[in-house]
């Protein structure tokens, strides 16, 4: 009995000590927390009693940094004060608030961020680009009828919104911007609205003055993107934007919400994930009427920078070749109006290609003032036809008939030009127009000569190309240049969807990245592919001779000529080396017509293809950003083969016959010198020569060179990826560097008096294919250098593009010479070689 008592008497102690432990520990986590909340946090949550509130707001985190190989920034980060609407607020006076805001800002000069997809003059469109998907969304968002005329929408957003009818369109046109943005945003009014970047101290203090006046409106710092080079680098960065609810569906696993923006296009997208950094957080202070009183310090999180990426371009190599294909595109439309060129034009027809493709602005026009030289256009239009004021391709139509009775002068639309600020009178040429000292011919003349009127401006050809550089021992990407390019600043922090519309309406396409994008019949550049074929394959050995006939009869009608047999002429007996110099269409003919074996038979297409495809041309480039392969995916093929022409036939003709896309003898031998049914891009192009130049081995193209964090650690370096090997004797290939040597340098050579003494040696190849008897050949230059031990590959794609001046060699000399650093100067004297 009285073990049982004591073994009570014991449980109870513990379980009374139990207790007691229990009782201290609440008792020290009272303290701790009374502490917390009188001494620690007291004044931060005695706002909450005293009529303010404490708020925990996204702090974003900076995105990483874009290099070039050499660590020249690319796309950077600034940092700069954001004015903010607090959507969550309510304010009973909305539309004076924001227009007194926007008042505040103009007069500060700063720039407003307006997403509003209707023009602002009338009369009015849509900035859709002709996207009928995203205009029907926005109709819908907007809770308006899906079937109205942009004049239509525009006069219900007045209404629906109140807009004062005493606000002109233009100024109605920016309230509409923020009224319908913050509408968009009724259901996630936690999400403040950005309406302007970079804001100076001045309209910072003015603003903080005012601060009763704006009780929804805050200020603060927020990361932009910049990109430091602009065109240059547009079509390989891309630029970043706001995120889509479709995007949203694909990036939302990665915590991403709708207020994050995202790589959009190029580099930006590709490596997207790796860019983007991981927000923050902070509480802030604000009064009962939403204003920011002030941080609350030591609470929220900091927010992670992206990780940075290396690029494997040379930003100055980039930019120099971008400048001179502008250079050399200019140079070749000057003897076009020279009459030096068989294709030549007159200053006339470079007024009328400006106006046709409006590049002087017709909107400007029919918006100009009184008293301005564009009022006078306006006025003849109008008097032609007085409702063209709201039709804007009948306006156009009417300025450029008008130009062409002489009822509108070139000095009217070159001053027009000047009035838009598209020119400027810093040579004082404007004052000799108006004094009538200088025609406007002229006067556009010199202005093209200075570069003020660019190639793009004129669209005459030739006004676009592209340039790519490759390194031939990994297959990474020096430099990919499209002209004409955009400046993809305008796209990102506050994109101008004004300057978009102009850029989908240019008929110059300068949003298309061309490098990789726009391919190109290749021409004689094809034939060291034949090459090597005929000669790895046992058609020919290096010392087989073939005689040029002129033309070649054999594949049947119509007849394949050889280039100098146009004129009666031949290159006599020439072998494969010889035959590369001259670039003697007979020689290749012959080749692919002895790998058939005999009448219909495949061989000889199929022994090209083969080849063809070893060299990458049926293959991506294998580079990162988006190219014209990504999307083909329907096309049986991507090379000239029996396949492609039947697809093509068959596309153009659903009801085409067998007998319309019968592979023949004549398409094979035409194959066999870079027309029939090749086209290829610049970038495809490089890469085969990089793998010629290299001895056969195919590497993958590429843009990333390494990544890094913070620290400047490296996580991530690209290694070369090698995609096959081609087997090449020493001998034959021997005999095509000497071909494309010669081509440099021979008695014969096509590109000899261009490459006269340049200090390096190069081993080119230069072709032609022609798209219109009424304009030039596109052009295409291929070439690698050192030719002793090869380091890079170029190839130069001129749409239109020859002619006297040769301006495909010239702008890869200089690629070459910006590489090896030669400093070269280069003096040509006289254009007697023709590009074949």
């Amino acid at each position: 009995m009285y073990d049982i008592i004591e073994a009570i008497k014991n449980k109870t102690s513990y379980r009374i000590k139990f207790m007691h432990i229990i009782m201290a520990i609440l008792f020290i986590m009272l303290v701790v927390k009374l502490y917390s909340l009188q001494i620690t946090s007291g004044d931060y949550y005695s706002k909450e009693v005293s009529g303010t509130a404490i708020r925990n707001v996204t702090v974003s985190a900076p995105r990483g940094i874009i290099y070039d190989r050499y660590g020249r920034e690319i796309a950077t980060n600034t940092s700069s004060y954001a004015v903010n609407i607090d959507p969550s607020i309510g304010v009973d006076n909305l539309n004076d608030v924001l227009q007194n805001l926007i008042t505040l800002l103009e007069n500060n000069n700063e720039k407003i961020v307006i997403d509003f997809p209707i023009t602002a003059e009338s009369p009015h469109s849509f900035l859709f680009n002709e996207s009928e998907k995203r205009e029907m969304q926005w109709k819908k968002d907007m809770n308006i009828d899906e079937n109205l005329t942009a004049d239509e929408a525009f006069k219900a957003l007045r209404e629906q919104f109140e807009i004062d009818n005493k606000l002109s369109d233009l100024e109605a046109s920016k309230l509409l911007g923020l009224r319908c943005k913050l509408y968009q945003q009724r259901y996630s009014k936690y999400i403040p609205l950005t309406i302007a970047y970079n804001l100076s101290e001045k309209t910072v203090t003015s603003l903080q003055e005012q601060a009763s006046s704006f009780p929804c409106v805050y200020v603060d710092m927020q990361p932009l993107r910049n990109y430091p080079y602009g065109k240059y680098f547009a079509h390989i960065l891309g630029y970043i934007g706001n995120i889509t609810d479709n995007e949203l569906k694909d990036y939302s696993k990665y915590n991403y919400t709708m207020n994050d923006v995202i790589g959009k296009d190029g580099i930006e997208k590709a490596y997207e994930l790796k860019l983007n950094g991981q927000d923050g957080s902070q509480y802030i202070e604000v009064d009962s009427s939403g204003r920011r009183i002030r941080t609350v310090e030591n609470e929220g999180t900091d927010p992670v920078a992206g990780k940075n990426v290396y690029l494997t371009v040379d930003s100055e190599l980039q930019k120099k070749i971008y400048d001179a294909l502008e250079t050399e595109l200019r140079n070749a439309q000057l003897a076009k109006l020279s009459g030096a060129d068989k294709y030549g034009y007159s200053i006339t027809d470079v007024f009328k290609s400006m106006i046709k493709s409006d590049n002087v602005h017709i909107k400007n026009i029919l918006n100009s003032k009184e008293g301005t030289v564009q009022n006078s256009i306006k006025k003849y239009i109008v008097s032609q036809d007085k409702d063209s004021l709201k039709d804007i391709d009948k306006a156009r139509d009417l300025f450029l008939k008008g130009f062409e009775a002489g009822a509108i002068s070139q000095s009217q639309v070159f001053l027009a030009l000047f009035e838009q600020g598209q020119i400027t009178n810093k040579d004082g040429i404007i004052d000799d127009v108006k004094s009538g000292r200088m025609s406007g011919g002229s006067a556009l003349l010199e202005k093209i000569k200075s570069g003020e009127v660019t190639p793009q401006m004129t669209n005459m050809d030739p006004c676009t190309g592209s340039v790519v550089v490759t390194d031939v021992k990994t297959g990474g990407v020096l430099a990919a240049v499209s002209y004409p390019s955009y400046d993809n600043n305008e796209l990102v922090n506050d994109f101008n969807n004004e300057y978009y519309l102009e850029l989908q309406n240019d008929p110059t396409t300068p949003m298309v990245n061309r490098p990789f994008s726009e391919p190109r019949a290749p021409g004689s550049t094809f034939k060291m592919i034949t090459a090597t074929a005929g000669l790895q394959e046992g058609i020919i050995s290096p010392n087989t001779g073939i005689y040029d006939k002129g033309t070649f009869k054999d594949a049947g009608r119509p007849y394949a000529r050889c280039w100098i047999g146009s004129g009666s002429g031949s290159h006599g007996n020439v072998n494969v080396s010889e035959a590369l110099e001259v670039s003697c269409n007979y020689f290749f003919y012959t080749v692919a017509y002895r790998m058939n074996k005999g009448a219909g038979d495949l061989s000889g297409i199929n022994t090209l293809n083969k080849y063809m495809e070893a060299f990458g041309l049926n293959s991506p480039t294998g580079v990162e950003i988006s190219e014209l392969y990504d999307s083909m995916s329907q096309y049986p093929t991507h090379i000239s083969s029996p396949e492609y022409k039947k697809y093509i036939t068959q596309q153009r003709d659903a009801d085409a016959k067998e007998s319309d896309y019968k592979w023949s003898a004549g398409d094979t031998i035409r194959t066999a010198i870079g027309q029939s049914y090749n086209n290829y891009t610049s970038a495809l192009m490089s890469k085969y020569v990089a793998t010629l130049a290299n001895g056969g081995t195919r590497y993958s193209m590429h843009f990333l060179n390494k990544v890094t964090n913070n620290d400047g650690k490296t996580e991530e370096e690209y290694q070369p990826k090698v995609e096959s090997k081609i087997e090449i004797k020493k001998e034959n290939l021997d005999a095509i560097f000497k071909g494309m040597f010669l081509v440099t340098t021979g008695p014969r050579g096509t590109l000899r008096n261009y490459f006269k003494d340049f200090p390096v040696d190069v081993a080119a190849k230069s072709g032609t294919a022609q798209q219109s008897s009424k304009r030039s050949e596109h052009t295409t230059f291929v070439a690698f250098a050192p030719l002793e031990d090869p380091q890079i590959s170029v190839c130069v794609i001129i749409p239109f593009g020859n002619g006297t001046t040769g301006p495909a060699p010239k702008v890869a000399k200089v690629a070459i010479s910006e590489y090896l650093k030669l400093d070269y100067k280069p003096e040509l004297k006289s254009y007697d070689t023709l590009l074949h």
